[in-house]
């Protein structure tokens, strides 16, 4: 197993995994600021990085090459392709969608959307031949809430797509934005592909509690409910999923599962994921008794907080490692503060997690806060 991890810090780095030990026999860097959200291209050609930078943010673009033990490659497994510099300020998540800006005899190729955290905004970069081109869309938002120090404008920190729906969760402005996602433009080409241009468009918005500073957002497997996780109130918010194509229908708000600890006062949420098999949910803490809630997901939608696991410190995002790797569901949990990458078992019967394996990470290598599974089988 190979995976690529994103920190903040001046590298990504790539660990070839033992498939069954999570054992490191492998390990390669490489050069790249701060990229705190990686994204792969469905045929893994391609990685995508944001550089969360302030005013100097960017976005990278990579070609991976496949492990080969026989093959000499001069400029190492994963290849610099483009940069652009000066994006609105602060990605830090970032969504790629295939088959748009296609060109005759190129490859399908794509769009790349941002979350602009200090821009409060949504950028869409055309993707060509895995380069990225300069942004054809900025999507920008007002609004801020009650948290002075937090709050006084827009923070798009999330992108979910629901079908040819975005939501962008804003964490500045108490609300998840709905936006239609279309085809400004549709041209035959000659190899009988269409060449289509992404285009964004601001439906209406989703309110959260005054104060709350929504972060991430997940929509379960039937589509019928969405989990928010607030970053300054500490709850997971359950919502009832609408139909977007009806003019009056609008999600309702049905449970807000406290998840924090009062006697941490800095403690704040940071990410939330769905068992693979949709039964319990996980929410992660950080700034004061770092881990994980542990809830159930009941037949109506509804959660049940039912444990909680330490973690390392500062865990900005998880998640739950593809099937068979190995047999079992197995989480990675990136622990900024700690510089450690961890590896938990999940229990499926009761929800519970067990520490399996630890990665340690350092100041050359940068604090690990992200990464996406590049190869899924033995290194041969």
């Amino acid at each position: 197993m190979e995976l690529i991890v994103g920190t903040y810090g001046q590298r990504l780095r790539l660990l070839e995994l033992g498939i069954a030990t999570f054992e490191v026999l492998g390990n390669s860097v490489f050069e790249a600021e701060n990229t705190s959200s990686l994204a792969l291209s469905p045929d893994r050609r391609f990685l995508f990085a944001v550089s969360e930078s302030g005013e100097n943010s960017g976005v990278y673009s990579f070609l991976v090459h496949p492990y080969d033990r026989l093959k000499v490659l001069p400029k190492g497994r994963i290849e610099k392709l483009s940069e652009i510099r000066r994006t609105s300020p602060d990605p830090c998540h970032l969504l790629y969608l295939p088959g748009y800006y296609n060109q005759c005899g190129d490859p399908d190729n794509g769009a790349l959307l941002t979350a602009d955290y200090s821009g409060g905004s949504i950028s869409v970069f055309p993707v060509q031949a895995g380069r990225i081109l300069p942004p054809v869309q900025v999507v920008r938002f007002e609004g801020h809430g009650p948290v002075a120090e937090r709050q006084q404008s827009a923070h798009i920190h999330h992108l979910v797509q629901h079908g040819n729906f975005l939501l962008a969760v804003d964490l500045g402005a108490d609300c998840i934005h709905v936006l239609r996602m279309f085809d400004s433009t549709v041209r035959p080409l000659c190899d009988n592909r269409l060449n289509r241009e992404l285009r964004l468009e601001q439906l209406f918005d989703i309110p959260t509690p005054a104060g709350s500073g929504p972060r991430h957002l997940v929509i379960d497997r039937s589509g019928s409910h969405f989990y928010v996780l607030t970053e300054l109130s500490n709850e997971v918010l359950v919502y009832s999923m609408p139909d977007f194509t009806a003019m009056d229908d609008r999600p309702s708000l049905l449970q807000r599962l406290p998840v924090g600890d009062p006697a941490f006062t800095e403690q704040a949420g940071g990410d939330l994921q769905l068992s693979p098999d949709g039964r319990h949910l996980y929410a992660s803490l950080r700034n004061g008794d770092d881990g994980l809630v542990i809830a159930r997901v009941q037949p109506d939608g509804l959660l049940e907080r039912i444990g909680y696991q330490h973690t390392g410190a500062h865990v900005r995002d998880f998640f739950f490692l593809p099937p068979g790797l190995p047999t079992g569901e197995y989480m990675v949990v990136f622990c900024k503060n700690d510089e450690v990458v961890q590896f938990y078992k999940r229990n499926a019967a009761d929800g519970s997690l067990a520490l399996f394996k630890e990665i340690p990470f350092n100041a050359f290598y940068g604090e690990p806060v992200h990464g996406v599974v590049y190869s899924e089988g033995r290194l041969s």
